[in-house]
């Protein structure tokens, strides 16, 4: 999964929170999940991996991320990157079951940390199963690997009403593994999304995922959890990704030379 998330107003499952509070830490949301890959609606090798993804208001003065599992093991810190914090399983699995070994369902605890080890706040996330969505969803537009997108693409997709909660949809530079548009949650009849404008000649990835998730809404307002008096949302889901990359038309100059340069090769063919 390409995504480095900030997702606010997603679907939430509201969890209780007990721990010590400061005021320079401002948490906005706490998101855990297990997911399955699938590339053009085909699960990759080893599918399943485990994420989490940590949203701020303000860090205050945060300097790193501890997070204990079910069995008092811990992950110690976290990865930062540009203010993203997060954590993705070093290994993949075959199986959800597999996943579960190294990841049991049971009490997260994320201890938030300043520059002298000292404890900012302390939260504890309860990580229980959820159903799997049915399937993911199956792009037919464009097709994976295609090389005449337009700059302003209307993606399209079909997926049974059934399969999950809510989607969600991301699209994500390649070159700069960046990501360029989001849009989460949204309802499950949603079939289409024009994100806006792109690179010409450039590759992108293009990823709409189906949530399961508890106490599921799809809106604006997020269920939010009050520490300290700060708000701030924890959400627990399970997705099937569905990825595809594409590349779209070079920009109009470069359409001229190329058929200039098809044209001179004609002209050369000429006896």
């Amino acid at each position: 999964m390409k995504r480095l998330i900030t997702i606010c107003a997603v679907v939430g499952l509201i969890m209780a929170v007990t721990g010590t509070a400061q005021a320079d830490l401002d948490i906005d949301a706490i998101f855990m999940t297990s997911c399955k890959d699938h590339l053009d609606d085909t699960p990759i090798t080893d599918p399943w991996c485990f994420e989490v993804w940590i949203d701020f208001v303000d860090e205050g003065t945060l300097h790193h991320i501890d997070m204990t599992l079910p069995d008092s093991s811990t992950i110690y810190p976290l990865n930062s990157d540009n203010g993203d914090w997060y954590y993705d399983s070093p290994s993949d699995y075959s199986s959800l079951a597999g996943l579960r070994v190294d990841y049991p369902t049971g009490t997260y605890t994320f201890d938030f940390r300043d520059g002298d080890d000292g404890l900012l706040r302390s939260v504890p996330l309860d990580y229980n199963d959820l159903s799997e969505p049915t399937n993911p969803v199956d792009f037919t537009y464009p097709a994976h690997g295609a090389t005449d997108v337009p700059l302003d693409p209307t993606f399209t997709w079909t997926v049974e009403s059934d399969a999950g909660d809510a989607l969600g949809m991301w699209v994500w530079d390649e070159v700069t593994d960046e990501d360029i548009y989001e849009d989460a949650p949204v309802a499950m009849d949603t079939l289409s999304w024009t994100p806006g404008p792109l690179l010409p000649g450039r590759e992108y990835g293009l990823e709409v995922s189906v949530f399961r998730v508890k106490d599921v809404e799809v809106g604006p307002a997020c269920p939010t959890t009050t520490v300290g008096g700060d708000k701030f949302a924890y959400c627990l889901l399970m997705e099937h990704l569905n990825e595809i990359e594409f590349t779209t038309v070079p920009e109009p100059a470069t359409i001229a030379l190329l058929s200039l340069g098809g044209l001179a090769l004609l002209r050369k063919r000429k006896p």
